[in-house]
């Protein structure tokens, strides 16, 4: 085996976060039995960000691991997933860059982070965080668990100068805290761990420069992707019903962090309302809880208002509140009184809950406010849901005809939307006239789609190959008179496909009366066999 040269600095620790993170136990194992039976052939680093080795299974297995982003890493074996080719070439890489196979396997398996072993050396976790048997108390009082955070790891984010792979050490080494906790009670000491690092991600990104935050911000965005969408998936896994003590004082502390933050600050990287909406989902099911953030939430609305200071998240909170007791009316005017591009999605949200339930009436009151939003930010994030909302309720219940209407009024943005939704449905000859209304040629068409509507209704594809020709033929060029030929080629087909053998002659007849001065048309005419 041979190595090129090692990660950069600070991937080699990310990788083996994530990899303690996604990779099952068992697939470690298998992993370091490959490696300490010498199956790794090969082991070489690229580019400093991605592993490339070779393993013997039954066959030859090529493994990349990616140290950016571990989703991405592949293997050629049949497993389909996370496998024990992956872990192997992993502690291979250790052995040859320097590192103890031995201390990789047994943090990996066992909980601790690469982080704790170079906290001295300027690593992002400090030494003995996470480390076997020093994880914290269960019994631990819940309400101090961000403050605990904070004194541990509080400055991580100053070491995110370009990623947030320090931030993974750290998020890793949290979770192993709890790994040994009641399922419910870990599962909510996960949620503070991500909202904890989500917030330091959240401090990195207000110290980039302005000049180069977009590039840091889809990058960070990326890095946390995988942190938030395993948050919204824990928040999934609990009910109000039946908690224990210490698990309603790990709830009551989920719902002191979002009191304490501003949610409605400008420019920031998370959309953290609706991390806080999927805790508040599962508080409405309890009626102490509900009335009592219901008191907060208007409270805090009125302080607001008194004081004239602009607020989405509020208005917002409140409004899902109404729409889970069936008040949509309320929630909409709530909504109203917001910034419609920020409050826009949620709405979205809600109409699409009504549209699963063919709640009707309810869903027209979100659909009229949503579209008189859009009717002036075109540009909105909406755009695309309300479309496809609108194809849907139109599918679901055509004999109203505001569906449809909608998809028109947003002409020429709608035009893809519309042209799909018009094939779905069957609608040959509406489809054809918003192509001809659009000025769309046949050859601009998904090949597909002609072939669909050649066969079912070949008539309304006449008008659209007229267009098209006399279209071609006003260009004036000898190039625009040999599209404008090989239109007529099809053209022909469809005529003789519908026998109508005697009203092609007629318009080839027209054509080259009409543009009988046009001598180079005639030529393409003669050379296409479209006269003789």
């Amino acid at each position: 085996m041979y190595t090129r040269f090692q990660l950069n600095d600070g991937l080699g620790e990310s990788l083996e976060a994530q990899l303690a993170e996604v990779m099952p136990a068992e697939m470690l194992e298998r992993g370091w039995d490959y490696f300490r039976r010498e199956k790794v052939r090969s082991v070489e680093v690229m580019n400093g960000t991605s592993i490339y080795g070779s393993v013997k299974g039954e066959t030859v297995y090529a493994v990349t691991l990616d140290a950016d982003e571990f989703a991405f890493s592949t293997c050629t074996c049949p497993h389909g997933g996370y496998c024990k080719h992956m872990a192997a070439v992993y502690f291979a890489y250790c052995q040859y860059a320097g590192l103890s196979p031995d201390e990789a396997y047994n943090r990996l398996l066992y909980g601790d982070t690469i982080g704790a072993e170079t906290a001295g050396e300027g690593g992002s976790v400090p030494a003995g965080a996470g480390a076997p048997g020093q994880t914290d108390d269960p019994a631990q009082a819940p309400s101090g668990w961000i403050e605990a955070m904070e004194r541990k790891f509080g400055d991580t984010y100053r070491q995110c100068r370009h990623s947030l792979h320090p931030l993974q050490s750290v998020l890793t080494s949290l979770k192993s805290m709890s790994k040994t906790w009641p399922q419910t009670l870990r599962n909510m000491h996960w949620m503070h761990a991500i909202l904890f690092v989500a917030e330091q991600a959240e401090r990195a990104y207000s110290a980039v420069d302005s000049h180069t935050r977009y590039y840091y911000e889809m990058a960070f965005a990326r890095m946390t992707e995988p942190w938030i969408g395993q948050y919204l998936e824990l928040a999934g896994q609990w009910n109000a019903a039946g908690l224990s003590a210490a698990e309603r004082e790990a709830v009551e502390s989920l719902r002191a962090f979002f009191h304490a933050r501003d949610m409605d600050r400008e420019g920031q990287l998370h959309r953290w309302e609706t991390l806080y909406f999927a805790l508040w989902g599962k508080m409405i099911d309890d009626p102490a809880w509900r009335d009592a953030e219901e008191k907060w939430l208007a409270g805090c609305h009125q302080i607001a208002r008194r004081s004239g200071r602009t607020s989405f998240f509020y208005p917002m909170a409140l409004a899902f509140l109404h729409f889970v007791e069936g008040s949509d009316e309320q929630a909409v005017a709530l909504l109203a009184d917001t910034e419609f591009n920020r409050t826009v999605l949620l709405a979205c949200d809600c109409a699409m809950e009504r549209l699963e339930d063919n709640d009707w009436e309810r869903l027209a009151s979100w659909m009229n406010y949503i579209y008189a939003g859009l009717m002036v930010e075109r540009k909105s994030r909406a755009f695309g849901p309300f479309l496809s909302m609108c194809r849907i309720a139109d599918e679901r219940q055509p004999e109203n005809p505001a569906w449809e209407k909608y998809l028109i009024s947003f002409l020429p943005n709608s035009y893809s939307a519309l042209s799909d939704h018009w094939i779905e449905q069957q609608r040959y000859g509406q489809w054809a006239d918003l192509q001809l209304r659009i000025g769309i040629d046949p050859d601009e068409l998904d090949i597909q789609v002609v072939r669909e509507v050649a066969k079912n209704a070949p008539q309304v594809l006449f008008p659209m190959y007229h267009q098209a020709i006399d279209h071609a033929i006003r260009s004036r060029n000898r190039q625009g008179y040999r599209t404008a030929v090989k239109l007529m080629k099809k053209l022909e087909k469809l005529y003789k496909t519908e026998k109508k053998q005697e009203a092609w002659d007629r318009y080839v007849g027209e054509t080259v009366r009409k543009h009988q001065r046009l001598r180079a048309l005639q030529e393409e005419l003669w050379r296409g066999k479209i006269i003789t």
